[in-house]
């Protein structure tokens, strides 16, 4: 395969979604999830093409070089920042919608396009992958998720499993083990105090701040 054939994909997510389906009435959930599907779009700064809406799930892609971590960190609190602003907006009517809260997975590797009448459609393993890691063992519903095959592209990050930057796991899935590190995100919409402190290279992210829209 080309290097070209090689992307990002990165899936944002709305955790929670099943319940709030099972708990609202039809017309009141499409108009939320309607507008914090649009709201999640508005935010993609990075440029993604978008592959599929499915339900309650975006899935951007982007061919060649990826994102830095420090970028897709930054996307992805904006995404929610914009998201949690929608959501305030219908709590006290919909008191239950404080169960929802977004997650993002970023993964890497290669992909093909292919086109279904007026649609794009992507193929691969890379895809395939990414799905799967929807189910994971993350400890939250507000978190970003990247792989090590992304990770280990990144020259301003590289792959250090001793850093506090992130968490490191490792998922069992029926194809074998996939390892990633994870990012949390709080309960106000602001990056949890994220720091890589690298003697090697003396890289730093800090993301502290509060995200904007």
């Amino acid at each position: 395969m080309l290097l070209d054939k090689k992307g990002t994909v990165f899936i944002v997510d709305i955790s929670g979604y099943s319940q709030m389906v099972k708990e609202m009435e039809p017309t009141d959930g499409i108009s939320i999830v309607r507008q914090l599907l649009n709201g999640i779009i508005e935010c993609n700064h990075l440029s993604f093409k978008i592959s599929e809406i499915e339900g309650d799930a975006i899935l951007f892609y982007r061919l060649g070089v990826p994102p830095s971590v420090e970028d897709i960190l930054k996307q992805f609190a904006k995404m929610r920042s914009a998201f949690t602003n929608i959501l305030n907006y219908y709590r006290q009517q919909f008191p239950h919608l404080d169960k929802l809260d977004l997650k993002a997975i970023s993964h890497y590797g290669y992909m093909e396009e292919f086109s279904v009448d007026r649609f794009t459609k992507l193929y691969g393993n890379t895809l395939i992958d990414a799905h799967r890691l929807l189910k994971n063992s993350v400890p939250s519903h507000g978190y970003v998720l990247m792989t090590t095959n992304f990770l280990q592209v990144m020259n301003d990050f590289p792959l250090n499993y001793d850093t506090d930057c992130g968490k490191y796991l490792c998922d069992i899935y029926d194809t074998g083990s996939i390892c990633y590190k994870y990012f949390l995100f709080d309960q106000k919409d602001d990056i949890e105090d994220l720091k890589c402190n690298k003697q090697k290279n003396n890289y730093e992210i800090n993301l502290s701040e509060k995200a904007s829209v």
